[in-house]
């Protein structure tokens, strides 16, 4: 494994996307506090350092979307866990680990949508070069390959590794 990110660059990263996710929120005369919603697995270690970095209360919320086996992701997305919490009227942002094909954001994003949110907004830790402009607010972006740690896996392994490592 080559490491590709250090986990002071992502740390450095991460506060800034909470400083501009905070902002972003207040500029946006929503007054009701934002629901941030995890995706998990993949994005758990990144929420939790960016919700705690962010100068501004939220709500918290999780939801789990099954696309990869593995290193495969053809069989489509499965929604395991739904949004719980009422969102009707509220700025939502969906915290995702990383945008490849796309096909899971297009599914948390229906979720939230149905629910008659404000304004959704995406943020992504990673994003692919070659992956679609669905993503409001990320913190790298990646050629095409299979990366791991700080909450990406590799068949369930790897996601407590603090950097981030090309395999």
């Amino acid at each position: 494994m080559e490491k590709i990110i250090t986990k002071e660059q992502i740390q450095d990263r991460v506060q800034q996307l909470a400083e501009a996710i905070s902002v972003d929120h207040m500029k946006s005369g929503n007054a009701l506090p934002p629901v941030m919603i995890c995706v998990l697995n993949g994005a758990l270690h990144f929420f939790s350092d960016l919700t705690r970095m962010m100068s501004i209360h939220c709500e918290i919320d999780c939801i789990r979307l099954k696309s990869y086996n593995g290193q495969d992701n053809s069989a489509g997305v499965k929604v395991i866990k739904d949004v719980e919490l009422d969102l009707h009227g509220k700025r939502v942002y969906i915290i995702d680990d990383i945008l490849d094909t796309g096909a899971t954001m297009f599914e948390a994003l229906h979720l939230v949508n149905s629910r008659y949110a404000a304004d959704v907004k995406v943020v992504t830790l990673l994003k692919r070069k070659s992956s679609p402009l669905m993503t409001d607010f990320y913190a790298f972006e990646i050629e095409n390959q299979f990366v791991v740690g700080y909450g990406l896996d590799d068949w369930g392994i790897k996601r407590e590794l603090p950097d981030i490592y090309k395999v």
